[in-house]
């Protein structure tokens, strides 16, 4: 505190407008903001405290004011910035890139986590690399996505919950093509002024038990993703609530640890989907088959899952639902139908687009 670098920046940040623009509000023991504060000691432990840490990481012991300078000019850009940038990154469970190294689509990004990511989220608790999952195999997490956000709020708190700005993008990876792809926790941190003030948002605890196939994203994808990726995002905010709930019961099956809870939950989207009509056999078939003998397959298959859905209903068990291949192809079907549902909104509403199933089946 004696060094004169450091009694100048304390200096500067009793200013009567540095708190105001770090947005620093200090209550008392009934929540009540307090008037007329002395900022010293807040400002000692939260700005200084910080930028001591930082230096020591950087230089060890040996004090150069040039050093300290540059510590002091980044904080100083963060708290006098009129806009503020953030940046939401999640770790991707059980994803891979392919001759690619990252890909971004309007405003999202799909990359390796970066050494400091990675420190901050193993001390919080999350481990980045390998974990063994329930099944007994193991994930790799070296990939995430990243998204900027732009605000004039200082106070990260105010950022969450934003977990939907993940999942919409997380959805839509799911629905563009198969692969267990997972996600549990969000980092939000300052673009400039990184390691100050970061907030590990923690999700609903999931593991994503380890099957085949890994999520896998190509060279090939990009092009057809982003065009998948701009009609979803488009339409997304305008869709029926029976859709948003088959949604969710669609994200639910991937965090499934039983093949017959991720098949039931598969079953539960496919209702929602088409609004529980009965015959979820003939809707289907006509819906996404494209040839007669197509929807066929599709209408006997439907018949077999919901017999199946019966007898765990009143049995609890029935053998088919454990196999693999059968529960891959349901959610095979779901996927086409819910693209397809997209691709019509929003130039159809959805009662057209079941009314015109209706009227196909009848015809």
């Amino acid at each position: 505190m004696k060094l004169p670098a450091v009694k100048r920046c304390l200096a500067l940040m009793l200013e009567e407008n540095f708190p105001k623009r770090l947005e620093m509000e200090i209550v008392d023991k009934d929540g009540r903001p307090v008037q007329n504060i002395n900022y010293e000691s807040y400002l000692m432990y939260q700005i200084l405290g910080t930028m001591i840490s930082k230096y020591l990481e950087q230089y060890s012991c040996d004090f150069s004011e040039e050093k300290f300078e540059e510590i002091y000019n980044e904080m100083i850009s963060y708290v006098y910035s009129l806009g503020r940038e953030f940046v939401l990154i999640s770790p991707l469970e059980n994803f891979d890139l392919k001759d690619l190294d990252e890909f971004s689509a309007d405003g999202y990004k799909v990359r390796r986590l970066n050494e400091w990511e990675i420190k901050t989220l193993m001390g919080s608790g999350y481990f980045p690399g390998s974990f063994f999952t329930p099944s007994g195999g193991s994930i790799e997490i070296i990939y995430c996505i990243e998204r900027v956000i732009k605000t004039p709020s200082k106070k990260l708190y105010t950022l969450f919950p934003k977990e939907h700005i993940i999942e919409d993008f997380m959805t839509a990876l799911r629905l563009f093509k198969p692969g267990i792809i997972g996600f549990n926790v969000i980092l939000c941190y300052p673009k400039i002024w990184t390691d100050t003030w970061a907030v590990l948002g923690s999700l609903a605890p999931q593991r994503y038990a380890l099957r085949s196939p890994k999520y896998v994203f190509e060279k090939g994808d990009l092009e057809p993703f982003a065009a998948f990726w701009n009609q979803f995002k488009k339409v997304k905010d305008q869709l029926p609530d029976n859709i948003k709930f088959s949604l969710r019961w669609f994200n639910k099956s991937y965090a499934e640890q039983e093949a017959m809870d991720r098949l039931l939950d598969l079953e539960i989207a496919l209702e929602a989907l088409f609004q529980g009509h009965k015959r979820l056999d003939l809707y289907l078939a006509h819906f996404i088959g494209s040839n007669k003998n197509e929807r066929l397959k599709i209408n006997k298959d439907m018949e077999e899952l919901q017999k199946i859905r019966g007898a765990i209903v009143h049995s609890g068990y029935h053998k088919r639902a454990q196999e693999r291949e059968f529960i891959d192809l349901t959610e095979s079907y779901y996927r086409r139908s819910m693209r397809k549902f997209l691709e019509l909104f929003p130039s159809l509403s959805y009662i057209k687009i079941i009314r015109n199933i209706k009227e196909s089946i009848l015809d």
